[in-house]
């Protein structure tokens, strides 16, 4: 009696051991990713490839870094820093797991903000874009606080069939004076597949430099690393570069 009483309470366990019954898949987590995509004007962006200014000089770009932070929609956060460096990530900005549905809308600061640029570079977390071995020449080591942006290049100011770029240009932009707030609203998230969404922006960097109310000549605005004396050039460089960012 006792054995039937043990064969009748194990027959669910074994039933529901069928092996032709299928087994659970773990759901696929879905990845956001934003991305930022040069362009020279209307011309693909390759680095250390010439282009030409709107003044006709012949230029080039060697360096394109910078930091944006609290990338968020409302109280969903997307993440609170990223480094995009075009030369060793290419165009992207930020991939994490997320819901793409929770950004509708994407606001962020392009710098670091102030709560975050002035806490020792080495406390952050190790795969913080922001920990000091992160970092590395993007934060000031005499004065606290990041470089929000390095954008640097070559350039040849001389009007004629010879590239002769022999002019170096080197845009530091940091502290908190310079900070800039961005929004766009009712974004676009393009399925990737794969549960892959990503948001891509556009860096038009011909507009960047020719935007009409707030030119850089480069013959003559080559240098800034936001010190005294240069406050006119570090506010139009990265006013520029925020202006030159929009949807794809």
């Amino acid at each position: 009696m006792k054995n039937f009483l043990f064969i009748v309470a194990i027959l669910p366990l074994l039933w529901s051991c069928d092996p032709k019954d299928p087994k659970p898949v773990d759901p696929v987590t879905e990845t956001v990713k934003v991305t930022i995509n040069p362009t020279y004007g209307a011309q693909a962006f390759y680095m250390d490839s010439v282009y030409t200014t709107a003044e006709g000089y012949k230029v080039k770009f060697t360096e394109l870094t910078c930091y944006f932070t609290l990338l968020k929609n409302g109280t969903n956060q997307l993440i609170e820093a990223a480094l995009f460096n075009y030369r060793e990530t290419g165009s992207l900005l930020t991939s994490r797991a997320g819901n793409h549905l929770n950004f509708s809308n994407l606001s962020g600061k392009i710098g670091v903000d102030s709560s975050l640029n002035h806490l020792d570079p080495s406390a952050f977390p190790n795969d913080s874009p922001l920990n000091i071995s992160n970092a590395g020449p993007m934060h000031w080591g005499w004065n606290p606080g990041y470089i929000f942006m390095n954008i640097e290049g070559k350039v040849d100011t001389i009007i004629d069939a010879t590239n002769n770029l022999d002019l170096s240009f080197s845009f530091h932009v940091g502290t908190d004076n310079y900070l800039q707030s961005f929004l766009f609203e009712n974004v676009q998230w393009q399925d990737k597949g794969n549960k892959v969404w990503e948001l891509p922006l556009k860096l038009d960097l011909a507009y960047f430099l020719t935007n009409q109310t707030s030119p850089i000549n480069l013959k003559d605005e080559h240098l800034t690393h936001t010190a005294a004396g240069q406050e006119a050039l570090t506010q139009k460089v990265i006013q520029n570069f925020k202006n030159a960012l929009t949807l794809y």
